[in-house]
């Protein structure tokens, strides 16, 4: 060895040690940053064409094991109506006078499981002399956050809609009410309740995050309010009874107001106006109908009232109209009966609701 030769120390061999641990660790950091953030890689070599990809984005594209990854299968994956902008996003990617930014998100189609799946995916390229020579970039799966926002999007337009209808209601129970009531306070008192019976309806569809109402829960609040007790003492002075399911929004919004009308007329002139009174609520599909009855019993005798308020326009007519269906309304002696018979699919059968 001559005196020009170098010898590393041992200090040199720690050095190289450490910055090998330093390496190794700041490696491992980067792939749990991408386990946590449920991100692949991808590296596309723009002067051979290879594309290399980890196991994550494979699975995202769907590409079958030993099938090499190239951009003709990484276009041919996109969904159709994406194809158009992710081209554009490409050509930007490569123009050297922008920053060499990709950045974009589309739908892909599953080579192998033909799943259809959000991806966000960034990437930057590296360019020599003016020219793109590689990108490098992430693939992560967004998939459930687009359904999320899908989701928020068909609630708002279903807002929208409810909005104008829910408003038109209230416009024309404002008026029903008020044509029929003797003084302002009684006028107060009525649309007060009737408003309430409305907000009721609505907060179980909210609940439900606008899919429906429970049959079983509208009655129950609805009773429950009127009868101004808490919804499990309900069954004290009411038999309710029917299979479990799920009323459409319409139809839970217009059973509400019925169920209101029937149950403040009880509290007043029917059933549940005496102590041993009572009310029944039943229903049941027969031959492609929801078939629901009104029954009460051991109130005073009753007869046909002299005029039709707005609750008796309700239950006898803007309720099966609303509905496409039809109504009785009927006054035996030993106590009023309603029934409102409607298409089976206002409502669904739903073995887990309460």
């Amino acid at each position: 060895m001559t005196d020009t030769e170098i010898r590393p120390t041992t200090e040199d061999a720690r050095s190289a040690r450490s910055f090998c641990d330093e390496q190794a660790f700041a490696l491992e950091r980067m792939q749990l940053a991408l386990d946590a953030g449920r991100t692949g890689i991808w590296d596309w070599n723009l002067l051979t064409g290879e594309v290399h990809i980890d196991e994550r984005v494979r699975r995202l594209w769907g590409l079958p094991e030993g099938v090499p990854a190239s951009f003709e299968i990484f276009r041919s994956a996109l969904h159709p109506q994406d194809k158009k902008r992710t081209k554009e996003a490409v050509g930007v990617a490569l123009d050297p006078t922008h920053e060499g930014d990709y950045e974009i998100e589309y739908r892909v189609i599953g080579q192998t499981d033909r799943i259809e799946r959000w991806v966000s995916v960034r990437g930057r390229t590296f360019f020599d002399e003016g020219r793109a020579v590689r990108i490098l970039g992430t693939a992560r799966d967004i998939t459930p956050r687009k359904q999320r926002e899908q989701h928020v999007r068909v609630l708002l337009r279903e807002l929208v809609h409810r909005s104008k209808n829910l408003l038109a209601v209230v416009q024309a129970m404002s008026r029903q009410t008020a044509a029929g009531s003797p003084s302002v306070e009684d006028f107060q008192r009525k649309f007060g309740a009737r408003l309430q019976a409305l907000s009721m309806a609505h907060d179980l569809l909210v609940s439900q995050d606008w899919r429906g109402a429970s049959m079983r829960e509208l009655v129950r609040a609805q009773l429950a309010y009127c009868m101004d007790v808490p919804q499990g003492d309900v069954t004290s002075r009411a038999t309710i009874d029917g299979p479990k399911i799920m009323l459409k929004p319409e139809a839970a919004q217009n059973i509400g107001l019925a169920l209101h009308e029937l149950a403040t007329n009880a509290l007043s002139f029917g059933g549940l106006s005496r102590p041993d009174g009572a009310v029944s609520l039943t229903w049941r599909f027969e031959d492609g109908r929801l078939n629901i009855e009104w029954r009460e019993s051991g109130g005073p005798a009753v007869a046909m009232p002299p005029r039709e308020g707005f609750g008796h326009k309700v239950i006898k007519r803007l309720v099966a109209q609303a509905l496409d269906g039809t109504a009785t309304l009927n006054f035996p002696p030993d106590g009023l009966v309603w029934t409102l018979s409607i298409p089976a699919s206002y409502a669904t059968v739903r073995d887990d609701q309460a």
